[in-house]
């Protein structure tokens, strides 16, 4: 295993800020009939999180600081311990990919691994949501899939925004940062 190293690890706490920070101020809150949902900016640094810090580092500071933004917040309080798997398995994924790599800035790998990385994310979520209300409230099919479709719009245009400014931030990022592993 390789060694957590002070820079690694304040890197990691920066990330678990950036995240938390994206995801609180740079919203836009969405409301439906059947609860609320948001557009934000929190998943750009999960998967920048993924890709410099690789799978466990990266995932970590993207699960604890999304979890930190569900705990600070009474309507997703009670969604922390789900949005701390599902964002650490975006970040977790997306650094696996970029972690095998020819060259240090590997732009198809960044490219790849942050689509993967907000796929599993965006299935994990509509999953989570298609679960909650399904068997937990007991909704019918019909109200469990209108939310489900109206959350993977949102979800869907988040992932792509998301995807696009990880792979531009990630080539300077990725030639800025260097580790001593």
């Amino acid at each position: 295993m390789k060694k957590l190293t002070t820079q690694k690890l304040v890197y990691m706490g920066l990330f678990t800020a950036l995240v938390y920070i994206f995801s609180r101020f740079f919203q836009i809150p969405i409301v439906t009939p059947l609860g609320q949902t948001r557009f934000h900016l929190g998943n750009v640094f999960c998967l920048l999180a993924g890709l410099l810090l690789g799978p466990v580092n990266g995932g970590l500071a993207a699960g604890v600081g999304s979890a930190l933004f569900d705990l600070f917040d009474p309507v997703y309080f009670t969604s922390a311990p789900a949005t701390f798997i599902t964002k650490f398995a975006m970040a977790f994924v997306a650094g696996m990919i970029y972690k095998n790599r020819k060259e240090l800035v590997d732009k198809p790998k960044i490219v790849i691994g942050s689509i993967l990385g907000q796929i599993t994310y965006v299935v994990l979520y509509l999953g989570k949501t298609f679960i909650k209300n399904k068997f937990i409230l007991g909704l019918t099919l019909e109200a469990t899939m209108a939310e489900v479709i109206q959350k993977a719009g949102v979800s869907l245009t988040n992932a792509v925004i998301s995807i696009i400014i990880a792979s531009i931030l990630a080539i300077p990022l990725l030639k800025a940062v260097k580790f001593d592993d």
